[in-house]
């Protein structure tokens, strides 16, 4: 299993040869049980893409919101969804390099790679390397050192008032609605019933806006707080950390691998992209594991996009038994009561 990137890289393997090579956001494949050229690092954000490149790379696959602490020859951003993301991991990359060293950039057409390649300017002159797989590959060398990197410099924080509580946020480029609160999380929250002791989840913690919020509502309440993305996971501590919050914890994990047990409450807006491409599987595989993973008479509530036909696969696992309970003209948000089994 290739991505069209890595079959872009593969075709170039001749041209890494020589030198030491970062591949960032190496996309979910085989690409380093794959590679036969040059020595081969990777970092990811996605924890799901890090477990495939470990397995092959050990700990030449880095999992961390910005990739530091490797000395390399030539470094190669994926192109992610964010351009703004792009920006920082393109900083990170070049403050790892030495003069001469290579920068590069891969991406797919339809990313906007084409227009994407204006971001290596600020490192030297960009030239195409090859254009294949509907991909495009752009490297720069570099002519000075590039200034040191601190993911600090990169975050952005911002207070908001949501279903009475206030919080402060601290947000990174990549994040999920970097920057402010979206009106899908501002439903979910103004629509949710009582906030219940016990332990409670936030799947998809993004910045961690739903886990701070339940942290506060119930103070005597354990709040767990999942995520695949790195970027989110130092986000949300961050977010804990500034609301003094202690009674919520964040963990890495695909899908709800990471934690065992069952839960009072499960609250999420839940994801449905991964990398630039849309996917909606890890919804899906909360909504079957949902019914297992909550104590008799505990809650799933969840936001989604009115057009998402979820409803059939939570029927299926609660007795036929949604509700609605809020609406706007691009949201609903869903209930369901767990019996436990």
């Amino acid at each position: 299993m290739l991505s069209n990137i890595s079959q872009l890289l593969l075709r170039n393997q001749d041209h890494f040869a020589q030198h030491s090579l970062l591949v960032c956001q190496s996309p979910r494949d085989n690409l380093a049980q794959q590679w036969e050229g040059g020595p081969l690092y990777t970092h990811h954000t996605d924890f799901v893409a890090w477990q495939m490149a470990e397995r092959a790379l050990g700990e030449k696959a880095l999992f961390a919101p910005a990739p530091t602490g490797v000395e390399v020859d030539q470094a190669l951003l994926a192109m992610p969804k964010s351009k703004d993301e792009a920006r920082m991991l393109l900083a990170a990359l070049a403050a790892l390099l030495p003069v001469g060293g290579k920068l590069l950039l891969a991406g797919e057409n339809k990313s906007g790679i084409k227009s994407a390649v204006k971001l290596l300017e600020p490192y030297g002159e960009p030239v195409k390397i090859d254009s294949a797989r509907h991909c495009s590959l752009f490297e720069v060398e570099l002519t000075e050192k590039a200034p040191a990197f601190n993911l600090a410099d990169w975050q952005q924080t911002f207070e908001l008032t949501v279903a009475g509580e206030n919080l402060k946020v601290v947000s990174l480029p990549g994040v999920f609605s970097h920057g402010e609160l979206d009106s899908a999380t501002a439903l979910l929250l103004e629509a949710l019933p009582r906030v219940k002791s016990g332990r409670l989840l936030d799947f998809g913690c993004g910045a961690g806006i739903i886990g701070s919020y339940l942290a506060k509502k119930a103070p005597d309440a354990q709040v767990e707080m999942l995520d695949v993305s790195a970027l989110a996971i130092a986000a949300s501590e961050l977010t804990l950390k500034a609301n003094g919050i202690e009674n919520a914890k964040v963990t890495a994990s695909n899908g709800l691998s990471a934690l065992t047990g069952r839960f009072h409450q499960i609250i999420t807006n839940p994801p449905f992209h991964t990398g630039v491409g849309t996917d909606y599987s890890a919804t899906e595989q909360l909504l079957a594991e949902a019914p297992k993973r909550l104590i008799q008479g505990g809650d799933l509530v969840l936001v989604a996009n009115r057009f998402l036909k979820y409803e059939p696969l939570l029927a299926a696992g609660f007795n036929n038994k949604v509700d609605t309970l809020a609406q706007s003209n691009k949201f609903k948000v869903l209930y369901c009561r767990g019996s436990g089994r």
